[in-house]
């Protein structure tokens, strides 16, 4: 008897599932007749399972899939071609940032990376060759509601070797302080977009006066240079101009002394933070000669002895969190 009520119930369940998930197919279609696409409904009118959207031509165009009217996979875009291949893949992430990948007719990836809710490109991207290999990365952020190529990366087609972009390394040690410990930063010119004999660039970090009263926001809107209401700045020169940290030029070569920028900031707030600003490279014609100055365009200084040609800006984010001791 035990097994017969046991047995009823496994079916009236399977039943009930069935009934459940029964989906309606809904047809659309172009104004001459021909089908658009088709999705399913569940009793609820509410979208479930495979939405597929057609070319005129009758190839696929789209496909993707719903689960309580919401779309809970990929969309797979398709080109409208004898192959009718795949031409990009777009997902939304949970923080609701937009993968994307895309592809060459030969289905080789062709770039890869995220968009931003307002459908800019963020993060890093990674562009490849019809081959296959990695051809080069940009670093985008949103500065000021658009999107910037913050740091770039040219490869060699062999392998990973940069050969050319504009990017900074810097190391930040530790990123977790207990309050009244300094922790140091060290950013070095990686690839410098000024290389040319004539045109070579000074480097120098751009941070808040003091971030613990004020510190730029996440898009630098209140940037000094760009805002009468910016929040007041202090610029950190390179080991070549900067007598603050004498055991720290003993640590590098005296070639990197221009290109290399080490501070120390002491916290004087708990709890997580984010230190921000920006590493710039700024071109003169005369290299030895070092200006204070945040330049935008061409700025002559004394005349006969430097002109600023050009300034590159690589913004930087980053955590740190404070320990009471």
């Amino acid at each position: 008897m035990h097994n017969k009520i046991v047995l009823f119930l496994l079916c009236m369940s399977t039943l009930l599932i069935s009934c459940k998930k029964k989906l309606t197919k809904v047809i659309e279609k172009y104004d001459d007749g021909t089908v658009k696409g088709y999705y399913f409904i569940d009793k609820d009118s509410i979208k479930q399972g495979e939405r597929v959207i057609y070319y005129k031509s009758g190839r696929i165009s789209s496909q993707t899939f719903y689960k309580n009217n919401f779309r809970n996979d990929s969309i797979y875009y398709y080109r409208d071609n004898e192959k009718n291949n795949l031409y990009a893949i777009r997902y939304s992430n949970v923080d609701r940032s937009l993968y994307y990948k895309d592809f060459y007719e030969n289905g080789k990836v062709r770039q890869k990376g995220l968009y931003s809710q307002e459908n800019e490109r963020i993060k890093i991207w990674k562009n490849y060759t019809k081959e296959g290999t990695l051809d080069f990365i940009k670093e985008y952020k949103i500065i000021r509601g658009e999107s910037y190529t913050n740091q770039l990366w040219l490869m060699l087609p062999g392998g990973d070797t940069i050969r050319e972009g504009t990017s900074m390394k810097y190391k930040v040690h530790p990123r977790k302080v207990k309050l009244g410990d300094s922790i140091r930063f060290f950013f070095q010119s990686d690839v410098p977009a000024f290389k040319f004999k004539e045109k070579q660039g000074d480097f120098l970090v751009i941070l808040p006066k003091d971030y613990t009263k004020e510190n730029f926001d996440a898009e630098f809107y209140n940037q000094e240079s760009t805002t009468q209401n910016g929040i007041p700045t202090q610029r950190i020169l390179s080991l070549k101009y900067n007598t603050k940290y004498p055991v720290e030029k003993t640590k590098i070569d005296t070639a990197d002394h221009k290109k290399t920028v080490v501070f120390y900031l002491k916290p004087k707030r708990l709890g997580k933070d984010t230190i921000r600003g920006y590493f710039n490279e700024v071109a003169t014609v005369m290299s030895e000669e070092h200006n204070l100055y945040e330049f935008r365009d061409k700025t002559i200084k004394d005349k006969d002895t430097v002109v600023v040609l050009d300034t590159r800006t690589i913004y930087f984010d980053i955590p740190i969190e404070v320990l009471p001791r």
